[in-house]
């Protein structure tokens, strides 16, 4: 008669092997949370694009502001409050940039790390002007503490590119100290290729001593750097409109200085359009915020070399 074979399997193995499941399991689990994207959220495509190559290889930042609005008023969509509730790390300039985050912050600062750029190390902060520039100096420095005066644009500085880089590496590093060697690496390499973008310009501006004028006094950090010969601005305040006095000065400059270039900010004033007929003077749109930029990655890049080739543009003869 045929007797069956019985085989039995030792339960401290089965156990064992249990166990090691359970392990690799709740590893690739804790991994793939460690990687879940939207743990690092980026108000504005500016500092989103230096996080982006500090987080390379190690995690994936989410854009916040996708809608083609200004910082200072943007509305919110129920699911980008939601992405910011469930952050870990917010990135963001600061109070007088992004106006409409400045209670969320406070909320979230129980839940998640904040890191704003406007914190960052050797800045240069350069104060809002209010009067024409005729009757004063260049923008004094100013500091931290006085953040209603500061003009918010910080990021249109080398300088301040790289010292905001070596703040928010500081951060992740410190909230990831396990990724600190990768971290490190790519800093470095942001660095670089923020200094080669420098040259770049530099190389570009050739005609940098024509006089200008602006409608949104939005481009000084810029405009410092590379010693840039602004006149005026037609709005220093979003919150108030151009008196006729102005008005009149404004055009008494365009005269008297030889100005034939008017930047502005896309959607276009009308006052802009008026001007441009009566002077002839060429008006041409800048976009320090990225907006019209697809590449979200390299936008701090194609930000920084689009102003230096329409300044190039509307600066010449």
């Amino acid at each position: 008669m045929h007797q069956t074979t019985k085989y039995y399997f030792p339960l401290k193995n089965l156990i064992g092997t249990w166990l090691l499941l359970l392990i690799l399991f709740t590893d690739s689990f804790a991994a793939d949370t460690e990687k879940q994207p939207g743990q690092i959220v980026v108000t504005i495509k500016p500092l989103y694009s230096l996080v982006a190559h500090l987080t390379e290889g190690i995690d994936t930042p989410v854009l916040l502001m996708k809608q083609v609005q200004s910082p200072h008023h943007y509305s919110m969509k129920p699911s980008e409050r939601t992405l910011l509730a469930k952050a870990k790390i917010i990135i963001w300039t600061g109070p007088p940039m992004e106006t409409f985050l400045k209670k969320i912050i406070q909320q979230q600062k129980n839940t998640a790390v904040v890191v704003s750029a406007m914190q960052a190390k050797d800045l240069i902060l350069l104060g809002k002007r209010k009067k024409h520039p005729a009757n004063e100096d260049r923008s004094p420095a100013v500091n931290k503490a006085e953040a209603h005066t500061i003009d918010p644009h910080i990021w249109l500085s080398v300088h301040n590119a790289i010292a905001i880089s070596y703040h928010i590496a500081e951060a992740l590093i410190s909230n990831d100290p396990h990724n600190a060697g990768l971290y490190e690496k790519n800093l470095q390499q942001l660095v670089s290729k923020i200094s080669r973008t420098k040259d770049l310009i530099e190389a570009e501006l050739k005609n940098r001593a024509s006089p200008f004028i602006v409608f949104h006094d939005a481009f000084q950090y810029f405009e410092n750097e590379y010693q840039l010969n602004y006149i005026d601005s037609i709005s220093f305040d979003e919150e108030t409109g151009v008196s006729l006095k102005h008005i009149r000065q404004i055009k008494a400059d365009i005269k008297n200085n030889n100005i034939h270039c008017l930047l502005y900010q896309d959607p276009k004033p009308a006052i802009v359009a008026t001007l441009a007929k009566q002077t002839s003077i060429k008006t041409i749109a800048l976009d320090p915020l990225g907006l019209n930029i697809s590449d979200d990655k390299n936008a701090w890049f194609e930000i920084m070399q689009q102003l230096s080739a329409d300044l190039n543009t509307c600066l010449a003869p």
